[in-house]
């Protein structure tokens, strides 16, 4: 019965995927999946006091989204993160570039909050948690670009390549 759930489960989430793309997603979750129990492995190795006075919870998150950060980039460069309904993604990039303006205003108008507390708060955990925050939404629309720029520059240089040999 379990694996009759997950089974529909994971096929009516990607139902939308072609056969690459769904190779792809799970290729780069298995490797999420690695280098986060390789990092959590490691964070419990290393002592309390060589964290630089990390809580246990953000220590958690700052691994589980660069986990996420790894995830994503990988997938949106593959062209496996926008499914066969949404080939221009447009929208979808201009609502995480408005996010991660709107995190980045949040993480300042926080952080100037936590400077006038009597009791300061830890600036590297603070620039880790939002810092990583803000870089999960700008990931998506920045490494579409990418890919999209290098896509263009081997048309291009494949279109010159042809004009080349045709004459």
């Amino acid at each position: 019965v379990g694996k009759d759930l997950c089974g529909r489960f994971g096929e009516m989430n990607l139902k939308f995927y072609d056969e690459d793309q769904k190779k792809v997603r799970y290729k780069f979750g298995f490797y999420s999946l690695l280098i986060m129990t390789a990092l959590l492995l490691v964070y419990i190795a290393i002592p309390d006091d060589r964290v630089g006075g990390i809580s246990y919870q953000n220590a958690i998150m700052i691994i589980i989204m660069t986990t996420s950060l790894f995830f994503l980039v990988n997938v949106v460069y593959r062209h496996a993160f926008f499914d066969q309904y949404t080939r221009r993604p447009f929208w979808s990039n201009v609502f995480f570039l408005a996010m991660a303006g709107l995190q980045a205003q949040q993480a300042y108008q926080l952080y100037q909050l936590g400077m006038d507390l009597p009791e300061t708060i830890n600036t590297v955990e603070f620039v880790m948690l939002h810092g990583l925050q803000v870089a999960l939404h700008l990931s998506i629309p920045l490494t579409y670009g990418v890919r999209t720029f290098v896509d263009w520059l081997s048309a291009k240089e494949q279109n010159t390549e042809e004009t080349g040999q045709s004459s």
